[in-house]
């Protein structure tokens, strides 16, 4: 299904999106490989008909990383998004699928732009697939650990249930995974609005045209706009 090195650097994107989704083994992992390939490995419970739109939001942060300052765009990483569905998206019974971009009119000319999306079908008939794949398949569906790739899955897997143990009760991880990913974004918009003001400030523009632009640039009501112009101000 990919073809790709030995993988070097997993991790879990906490400060990302509500990730780590476990019942039966299920969760958002990034990890990079020995040539620089980048990926994002997703679950997905349920068909919520946007799973296209979800994969190009994904391979928009990737991209953030696939291209360092300076360099030209044909050293651009390879970014890989992988869905596990247990459901088949397509109803056409197909164990995995492919998205690639394609010239309008000509479906024979494929279009790399360096992104690979692959959606697997964790219901499809593992039997048809390669053995690394069944294997796969296997542990997503049961959690049975079957060889070296299941068994390094289910280490990484408990890893993280171990961490969530430690301070939450072991609270559902959907539940620990949603409140971190909130407080992340709640720093990181308050942050965004702060530096924002002061910019707005040295810039010589009053109360009145950085609350009017709070409004109008970041979806506040002028309540809010006042309140976050005015913690700026007091630590100023």
């Amino acid at each position: 299904m990919l073809k790709s090195g030995t993988l070097i650097t997993v991790k879990r994107e906490a400060d990302e999106k509500k990730n780590a989704v476990y019942h039966g083994p299920r969760f958002d992992v990034y990890a990079e490989d020995e040539y620089g390939t980048i990926y994002d490995l997703e679950m997905q419970n349920q068909n919520h008909h946007d799973i296209e739109k979800r994969m190009a939001i994904y391979q928009g942060k990737l991209e953030n990383q696939a291209l360092y300052a300076g360099q030209s765009f044909s050293e651009r990483r390879q970014t890989v998004v992988l869905f596990l569905c247990d459901h088949d998206v397509y109803n056409l019974n197909r164990v995995h699928y492919q998205l690639i971009p394609q010239l309008v009119g000509y479906p024979e000319i494929l279009i790399d732009n360096g992104e690979t999306n692959v959606i697997v079908n964790l219901k499809g008939d593992a039997s048809k697939q390669a053995a690394l794949n069944q294997e796969m398949l296997t542990y997503f569906n049961d959690g049975t650990v079957t060889g070296k790739f299941s068994a390094a899955l289910d280490r990484a897997v408990r890893e993280v249930k171990n961490d969530v143990k430690k301070g939450e009760n072991y609270m559902t991880i959907e539940e620990y995974a949603a409140r971190q990913s909130a407080y992340a974004r709640e720093e990181e918009r308050t942050e965004k609005e702060a530096q924002t003001i002061k910019g707005l400030v040295t810039l010589n523009l009053d109360k009145d045209q950085i609350i009017k632009f709070l409004i109008d640039n970041f979806n506040l009501d002028k309540q809010e706009a006042l309140a976050a112009y005015e913690r700026v101000m007091a630590t100023a």
